[in-house]
């Protein structure tokens, strides 16, 4: 028998024993009310009533001590039964034998043990009771029995035929009863077990609910008829950076006024919504979400939101890859029609200025010349690397953390790095593929651009770390990789504690001919975003004003094998 099989015939036979003695007490004290009225006796002597309310107590307490030392209740059980018969029996007797109102004890017992055992149970206490009411309605008719213990007499005896025809009814009655609660006892079994098991389905369906509600990458929350916080799921958590202790039973303000802008009171609906709002860091997230009716209560309102601020980065970096390669296509054109005609320039006033005719002032507004011809040549070098970066046919195999050291060295004994401290957090080798040349020179452009934010000088930090590909590329941009769209990835972060960037600006950085610089062409940044497209990378730019800016640069591994190959 299971633990809940045993925990049932335990609670059941706690009942029992409580309805024992609360039968014991009201049975007798009916029948000794209405047994004394009748009997012709004028004091009848009750000491066997009385033996037996006190032996049923005392069985009662007996039972009640050993129940939570027995192993085997079910035979427990049935012994309890036998004795209760038993007591029933000489309950019977004192009371008056063949005319006391008693034998419905005998069919109290039947029911109890169809019951709290089985329809065999039931059976069983009929046979046991059929034969201890008929043994004793014979042995009293034929005056076998001891008068003196007898409480009750009656001045007519009744015929043999109404002796065997009350034998008769009782007892097939006892039997008819046994069966009827012995099917209902099986039908309410039945019924318990199938309500236990749709019980159980239920927790575990509530629980699988609860657990796909909080792993979901969506934000649920749920908000009564007072617009107050009910629930608030793990990924809502994670986009607005507040707990549900931060907020339940909060007004929907607390996370945002923008969710319920236009649905106020219940019913709460409206239509799918983008807007920004401020997490609990202080940081801004967009967030799409819809807003519906609940079921009413705690439910009155759900409002489901998704954190789109990677989306809509992605949308940008789409659109601004869109404009530079439409530009960078017309920037090569225009730059190789102006090249020529400046080459054909510069060419010319060197000629001219090397005659021996050219002295003075006309000399000095050639050296201008000259000098102005070699800046803009300077300037359509870097058009056109902006425009289309060189791309070697057979790409080398870089270990990037020596590259940037080295271009640390030579940055560090440059004019721009006085005043800045470098810090070097970049790990062991990390190859990757790509050409060299383009490399160091985004990591040049970078550490220029850092220096110009860190006029009064500051701190420069460069690090690197390996990284899986799992949320930096979109799945067009992991399919046109390749063979290598399971390779790991290096990220390279450079980040400076300058004066920082306005958050209206961080969208235009990588523009060209953009720049908050009163010096520069606005390329540099241009140049590292299409450098590092070209080696099949993504950068990254955050930054806060007055604390600083961080670029993040992820490009592929080397895959493994590619060393051998290169040599």
């Amino acid at each position: 028998m299971n633990r809940q099989g045993i925990h049932s015939i335990r609670s059941k036979l706690l009942a029992l024993m409580v309805l024992r003695v609360v039968l014991a007490l009201a049975f007798l004290s009916t029948a000794f009310w209405f047994q004394l009225r009748e009997s012709s006796l004028t004091k009848p002597s009750f000491y066997p009533i009385h033996a037996v309310v006190v032996t049923v107590c005392f069985l009662t307490i007996f039972y009640a001590l050993l129940l939570k030392h027995v192993k085997n209740l079910k035979l427990f059980a049935y012994l309890q039964v036998i004795v209760d018969i038993a007591l029933i029996t000489g309950t019977v007797y004192v009371t008056g034998g063949i005319v006391s109102y008693l034998p419905v004890l005998y069919f109290i017992s039947v029911i109890g043990s169809s019951i709290l055992l089985d329809k065999r149970a039931g059976y069983y206490a009929a046979s046991v009771s059929s034969g201890a009411y008929a043994a004793l309605v014979y042995l009293d008719f034929k005056h076998l029995l001891p008068l003196r213990y007898k409480v009750f007499f009656s001045p007519y005896l009744p015929e043999w035929e109404d002796v065997i025809t009350t034998i008769s009814t009782n007892v097939l009655g006892m039997f008819v009863v046994a069966y009827l609660a012995g099917y209902l006892a099986e039908k309410t079994a039945i019924m318990e077990k199938e309500l236990e098991e749709k019980g159980i389905d239920l927790d575990r369906l509530e629980n699988l609910n609860r657990l796909i509600v909080d792993n979901i990458p969506t934000g649920i929350m749920t908000l009564d008829g007072e617009s107050r916080i009910t629930s608030f799921n793990r990924a809502a958590s994670s986009i607005t950076g507040y707990s549900l202790k931060d907020v339940y039973y909060r007004g929907v303000d607390a996370v945002s006024p923008e969710f319920l802008k236009g649905a106020k009171v219940p019913p709460y609906e409206a239509a799918r919504t983008e807007i920004n709002i401020r997490k609990k860091n202080g940081s801004e997230v967009c967030i799409g979400f819809t807003v519906s009716s609940g079921q009413g209560g705690e439910m009155t309102g759900i409002i489901i939101f998704q954190d789109l601020t990677v989306l809509k980065a992605m949308e940008e970096q789409i659109r601004r890859d869109d404009r530079l390669r439409a530009l960078g296509d017309l920037s090569a054109s225009l730059a190789h029609e102006i090249r020529n005609p400046l080459a054909s320039l510069s060419g010319s006033v060197q000629v001219l200025n090397k005659g021996s005719g050219v002295k003075g002032e006309k000399r000095h507004l050639m050296e201008i010349v000259l000098r102005e011809c070699e800046r803009l040549n300077s300037l359509i070098t870097d058009f056109l690397l902006f425009a289309r970066p060189a791309t070697k046919e057979k790409p080398e195999r870089i270990d990037i953390a020596e590259l940037i050291r080295e271009t640390i060295k030579v940055f560090t004994n440059s004019p721009q790095a006085k005043g800045i401290d470098i810090e070097d957090r970049l790990t062991g080798s990390l190859f990757v593929e790509g050409d060299r040349r383009q490399m160091s020179q985004v990591f040049w452009n970078l550490f220029l651009n850092a220096a110009d934010a860190m006029k009064n000088g500051g701190k420069l930090t460069v690090g690197s770390a390996p990284k899986g590909p799992a949320g930096l590329f979109s799945k067009p941009d992991m399919e046109k990789m390749g063979p290598r769209q399971e390779d790991r990835f290096v990220e390279i972060m450079v980040s400076d504690t300058g004066e920082g960037i306005e958050q209206t600006n961080l969208s235009k950085v990588f523009d060209p001919f953009f720049s908050t610089k009163t010096s520069g062409t606005g390329l540099g940044l241009a140049i590292v975003h299409r450098i590092i497209e070209s080696h099949r990378g993504k950068i990254y730019i955050s930054s806060v004003r007055g604390k600083g800016t961080t670029f993040k640069i992820i490009v592929p591994l080397s895959p493994p094998g590619a060393e051998a190959l290169a040599g």
